[in-house]
């Protein structure tokens, strides 16, 4: 199974989702890999950080779930060569409760990607376990867990390691196809690292070598709505997420 339709996943917000989904996707698009994000989250922070405004685009993720419009009519490209983006506005949160009653809800997104001629596609999921995300999970076949370095990093962490199981009927080999990135890590924190990589202690063979390192230049990058390879090349941010691009694709 290629790992070519990554869902990039956690309940708890502020653990660096939308953050990790811009770069990575960026990061893969560096590589002269053509890829597409997926603003899946009502609150569009994917489709806003890459400096496209909610007023400046008339179709949307929404119309593809819901009106089943064609999702190459929505695809925008950003200011990055090789990166494009479906993407996502608030009224996606009305969508989600209407898509509740419909059969077959859970395979909606992965209809809409099929044939896609994209090298990746990355999907930036909100933080709950509804439909969105089961839409996600379904589709995908890698999944990161953004997972911040903290006293809460794991709550929620079994409920979608259930998910994940029961969307995948079992067919899903957690070693080869999810891994966790630390994230917001500071090396002068050595008590608190401790302490949660031995809560991660279970899951180490799923974490990826590569952390994320606390650094400035990945909230102004948001701010300035650009990519940290972009704000600032020279970042400990932008090595950390170009790091993390070589570590996937040698997998």
């Amino acid at each position: 199974m290629d790992k070519n339709i990554i869902a990039i996943i956690n309940q708890k917000g502020g653990v660096g989702k939308t953050t990790t989904s811009i770069n990575f996707s960026a990061g893969l698009a560096r590589q002269n890999k053509k890829t597409l994000l997926i603003d899946l989250d009502p609150q569009a922070h994917s489709t806003i950080g890459l400096g496209i405004e909610p007023e400046s685009f008339s179709t949307s993720i929404s119309d593809v779930l819901a009106k089943k419009k064609p999702i190459t009519e929505t695809i925008l490209p950003t200011g990055t060569p090789n990166l494009f983006i479906v993407p996502s506005h608030i009224r996606l949160d009305k969508i989600e409760q209407q898509l509740a009653p419909e059969l077959f809800r859970e395979s909606f997104l992965q209809k809409a990607i099929k044939g896609l001629d994209f090298d990746y596609i990355v999907i930036d999921c909100r933080p709950t376990l509804g439909t969105l995300t089961i839409n996600a999970l379904f589709a995908a076949n890698f999944i990161i867990v953004p997972c911040e370095m903290g006293r809460y990093a794991l709550d929620g962490f079994s409920d979608l390691m259930e998910t994940i199981e029961h969307v995948k009927n079992g067919d899903f080999n957690k070693t080869d196809f999810i891994r966790i990135l630390l994230t917001k890590y500071d090396n002068r924190n050595k008590v608190s690292n401790d302490w949660v990589l031995q809560q991660l202690e279970p899951f180490k063979h799923l974490i990826f070598q590569t952390c994320i390192r606390r650094n400035e230049a990945l909230n102004q990058s948001q701010m300035a709505q650009e990519t940290i390879f972009d704000f600032k090349a020279e970042s400990s941010g932008s090595q950390d997420y170009a790091q993390l691009i070589n570590e996937f694709l040698s997998l």
